[in-house]
């Protein structure tokens, strides 16, 4: 009688075990498209020049049991941002300064481990292609994945606010001219047990305006 009671408890046990596994690694980060039209007027001459601001697809990233387990590597989302300055008058060049800001609205992630290691990264790259690595109220850090590899890229873990990826970035054309900033979030797949962040979601949206 014993030896089937603990038979008994032991696949109870299993299949409690089983569902906890089942519904334990769901994420959710999404990043809302924003788009402006700015058209510039030159006071001084009455022509009008336009600077176009506009964001990517919007980022929707969902971590489940089946692309975020074990040894199945991270996830991630890119989009972009990007001003596009338009001048009339070809014989004297314009410019203009803009602003990229993450507005992150609303975060109910957590660290997951003692060292708070970063579970969700942001990366940048500017109109020029180099990799962003100062962010004022951001820290740009490494850490570690599941499989070994070295990531970097600025922690948002558990950040909430307004952060100036560019702040009166200054675009300039005799023409007309491009700027991208590309952006990537990272859910990384720690070694670890992330299941604290299990349903929990991130709010946040990518604004390209005007400068001074």
């Amino acid at each position: 009688m014993n030896k089937k009671w603990k038979r008994i408890l032991m696949t109870v046990y299993v299949l409690v075990l089983i569902l906890m596994l089942s519904t334990a690694t769901f994420a959710y980060f999404s990043m809302i498209q924003v788009t402006t039209l700015s058209p510039q007027v030159q006071a001084e001459s009455a022509v009008t020049d336009w600077l176009i601001f506009s964001t990517g697809d919007p980022i929707n990233i969902e971590a489940t049991e089946e692309n975020f387990g074990e040894d199945m590597g991270d996830i991630s989302g890119r989009t972009y941002g990007g001003a596009l300055l338009q001048v009339s008058d070809s014989s004297k060049e314009v410019s203009y300064n803009y602003n990229v800001i993450l507005n992150i609205v609303e975060n109910e992630f957590v660290y997951t481990t003692p060292t708070e290691e970063a579970e969700l990264l942001l990366k940048v790259t500017d109109p020029d292609g180099m990799e962003v690595t100062n962010i004022p109220g951001l820290v740009y850090k490494e850490v570690t994945n599941g499989n070994g590899e070295v990531l970097k890229g600025f922690d948002i873990t558990t950040e909430v606010g307004n952060y100036y990826i560019a702040n009166n970035y200054e675009i300039t054309s005799n023409l007309q001219t491009q700027h991208i900033w590309n952006v990537e979030v990272i859910l990384v797949n720690l070694d670890s047990d992330q299941n604290a962040n299990a349903g929990k979601v991130v709010d946040a949206y990518l604004e390209v305006s005007k400068g001074e």
